[in-house]
């Protein structure tokens, strides 16, 4: 072979490569980027830091927190005007992300009552109902270890439906919910919230209004039926 031929080899190999290297470094870049633990939520907890640096809430408050349920609740406070309630659901949260986050946007607020709305973000995302379960438990340990007195409501699941799915409620919802009932009788400062059952109409069919279009999200009317559960809590 050539000399000329070796030359030219090399240098088309060297470009293979820079293209090579050039094509895939998005990608790359793409995937490091992709967090899929609760550092996903760093800047949505930074905001609630933020807010309130700059406007401290009450100590001894209601709590809210969990998924979207919780966050879409934006006028939660008008449904217990004899309470101060601090909203810090966010869009998508696991119980196993407001776990990791406990010490930044639970116990900081020192909350009296906790409403804690979340497991079905768990389940979609492969957990197991046990799973939900154990860290319902821990979430408790953490928050009784600082505030003993604390009260924390876990609020199960409602039978919840995406537009043309199959009507039967997934078995993995009702076994959380039996998971999260048992626990709450074993400890006593964790009370479950019945929402399943509160969402089902006389003939024990699931009622589509609580809902809004998507099947999963809670219309003004299931925000009232909710609330409702919990003033009977209170």
């Amino acid at each position: 072979m050539s000399t000329k031929q070796l030359s030219f080899r090399y240098h088309f190999s060297i470009a293979l490569m820079l293209g090579f290297f050039t094509a895939a470094t998005p990608a790359v870049a793409q995937t490091a980027k992709k967090v899929r633990g609760p550092e996903r939520w760093e800047n949505t907890i930074q905001q609630f830091e933020a807010s309130d640096a700059k406007t401290p809430p009450p100590k001894g408050a209601v709590l809210l927190i969990g998924g979207s349920n919780a966050r879409r609740w934006n006028d939660v406070g008008d449904y217990f005007p004899n309470h101060k309630v601090i909203n810090r659901g966010f869009g998508g949260g696991r119980l196993t992300d407001v776990l990791h986050f406990t010490d930044r946007i639970v116990l900081p607020y020192e909350p009296k009552i906790i409403w804690l709305n979340a497991g079905g973000n768990d389940l979609s995302s492969g957990k197991t109902p046990e799973q939900v379960r154990d860290a319902a438990q821990a979430f408790s340990a953490k928050v009784h270890t600082s505030f003993p007195d604390t009260r924390i409501f876990t609020i199960g699941l409602p039978h919840v439906q995406r537009p043309n799915s199959a009507p039967r409620v997934p078995t993995a919802i009702l076994e959380m919910n039996r998971l999260l009932k048992e626990l709450a009788q074993t400890e006593k400062k964790i009370e479950y919230v019945d929402i399943f059952s509160a969402f089902l109409d006389e003939q024990g069919q699931r009622r589509p209004d609580l809902f809004v279009k998507d099947g999963i999200h809670f219309s003004a009317k299931g925000y009232s039926i909710l609330a409702d559960q919990l003033r009977k809590k209170l």
